[in-house]
């Protein structure tokens, strides 16, 4: 007998061999039959819960393969947020109030300016935070996360010069004066950042509760942290420990982190209901919307190539090591001169034997770069919502020729190469799946323009990307992705029945969302 169970639905299973069915049975968590009505109706025992979905669309949990979970509760608890301003001083005064309305000597945090929107088109610099606070250190990272700005306390509380030992795949830029400007880019950010006080376990559980409840909201049963370091990895074992995550968590360790040369030690691989640990995560290169992301010809109007922060003698040893112990390796390459060293690496582990590679993000890859990625059976974890957030960059910093063959998912797809859409939040402030989906489709920034037109993927492709293409990705496509006999009842209920297709206007929402059969949300 069945302890829920599911019916008069429009469920789209996501399941090649039986794509859709009307009801299906849940028991202690396990999807344990699917098909028509009256089958599964057969299941209902005394105890069993009915939920009537009245003909709505019912699909698996929507898992966002690639989002700072803690970073986005950050922003909702801890971080002052400076998303939507329009220009330096604009930014300024807000970062003043906030000043004004919490005294004290200790650092100030904010993320989420971009330059694009802002009136001066240029980025802050230390004389800008230094009008906002002179005596207490003011750190800013831009809305990507790959550029920081910080006010002269904080550069001398740091005891940064211009002197300063760059890391690897550092960027500390400095001014006509020939001292640090205030803007570090890419593992110079750590320069400053490590020397903020930490977190403690206890912020960090708060703002990762914070963040689940935004996530259950939109659906997302499943999400991946893409760059951890060991106490917030500490903090997710806790957590796991106590039951007390209600989104499955896959965590990833990164192995180089900002601001310094040190390769961090190999983290233990770890398998529960709600959090695994089986991926390590590498950056080589920065952000595209910010002009770090590294390119083989400069950018537009420009002659930056962006910042390489991996060389191949660097990576492979550490990824070897890191395969070798059974580890994935994911790594994030953005532009085709990072991405040529990810594949060439990856080919060297892969010819010995390894698998279970990813590509974060993969902006522009050329033909033969999807060619190799198929070869070497590489999923491409990709943002379709940077298409509508940060269109405008991309239209600053790159010609149309770059600029057509963006985020190209129609090539992806057709090169046979598993896609997973994600949110990368909150680099972009909405990580509603619905939202990235719509962007996977018709491929708008939010002034209207199409970016790639002939990229654009179906309704159905998108949907399977953020659903089992995502858990192809993570490695756990067994145990959910798709509502099938033996997975985790892991589902929601949206407001309507899904057509072929959607509009980019239509109100397509999530009314409930299940986990292991448990309702977590309901509107």
């Amino acid at each position: 007998m069945a302890d829920l169970i599911i019916h008069n639905a429009d469920v789209l299973t996501q399941n090649i061999d039986q794509p859709k069915a009307q009801a299906f049975a849940v028991n202690k968590g396990y999807i344990i039959a699917i098909g028509n009505n009256e089958d599964i109706l057969r299941l209902q025992g005394a105890n069993t819960q009915m939920v009537n979905a009245e003909g709505k669309t019912v699909l698996p949990g929507f898992i966002d393969a690639h989002i700072h979970i803690w970073k986005v509760g950050n922003l909702k608890t801890f971080l002052f947020d400076l998303r939507g301003v329009g220009s330096i001083e604009e930014m300024q005064d807000r970062l003043s109030d906030f000043v004004r309305n919490n005294p004290g000597e200790g650092w100030i945090q904010a993320r989420g300016f971009n330059e694009a929107n802002m009136k001066e088109q240029r980025l802050p610099n230390k004389e800008d935070l230094d009008k906002v606070t002179t005596g207490r250190p003011l750190w800013i990272i831009r809305t990507c996360a790959h550029i920081g700005i910080a006010n002269t306390k904080a550069i001398e509380l740091s005891n940064v010069t211009s002197h300063t030992h760059e890391p690897v795949g550092a960027e500390m830029r400095l001014g006509a004066d020939g001292k640090p400007s205030g803007v570090f880019t890419e593992s110079a950010l750590g320069l400053i950042a490590n020397n903020i006080p930490a977190y403690s376990a206890e912020d960090y559980s708060v703002m990762i509760k914070a963040a689940e409840d935004d996530l259950l909201s939109y659906g997302i049963t499943s999400a991946t942290d893409p760059a951890v370091m060991p106490d917030l990895l500490a903090s997710y074992r806790l957590l796991d420990k106590e039951n007390k995550l209600r989104v499955r968590i896959s965590a990833f360790p990164v192995r180089v982190p900002d601001g310094s040369d040190e390769i961090l030690p190999l983290a233990q691989i770890y398998h529960s209901d709600k959090l695994i640990i089986n991926t390590i995560k590498f950056f080589a290169d920065g952000g595209l919307s910010g002009m770090t992301a590294a390119m083989n010809k400069p950018y537009k109007n420009s002659s930056s190539t962006g910042v390489l922060r991996l060389t191949e003698g660097f990576f492979y040893p550490i990824a070897f090591e890191a395969a070798n112990a059974g580890f994935r390796v994911a790594t994030h390459a953005i532009g085709d001169k990072a991405i040529d060293v990810v594949l060439n690496v990856y080919e060297k582990l892969f010819k010995e034997g390894h698998r279970g590679f990813r590509i974060e993000h993969l902006g522009l890859p050329s033909a033969p770069h999807l060619a190799r990625m198929k070869e070497m059976e590489i999923d491409c974890v990709s943002q379709s919502i940077f298409l509508k957030e940060l269109g405008k960059n991309f239209a600053l910093y790159l010609e149309d020729e770059r600029l057509q063959r963006l985020y190209p998912y129609r090539s992806v797809l057709d090169a046979g190469i598993n896609l997973a859409l994600s949110s990368d939040a909150p680099v972009v402030k909405d990580f509603n799946p619905i939202t990235g989906i719509k962007a996977a489709l018709y491929r708008e920034d939010a002034a209207g323009n199409i970016i790639g037109k002939d990229e654009s993927i179906s309704l159905k492709e998108a949907i399977f990307a953020y659903t089992l293409g995502a858990a192809k990705a993570n490695g756990n496509e067994n145990e959910v992705g798709s509502i099938e006999p033996g997975k985790k009842a892991d589902f929601v209920i949206l407001n309507k029945t899904l057509r072929e297709t959607i509009t980019e206007d239509e109100d397509v929402h999530v009314t409930a969302t299940y986990i292991n059969g448990q309702q977590f949300f309901t509107k």
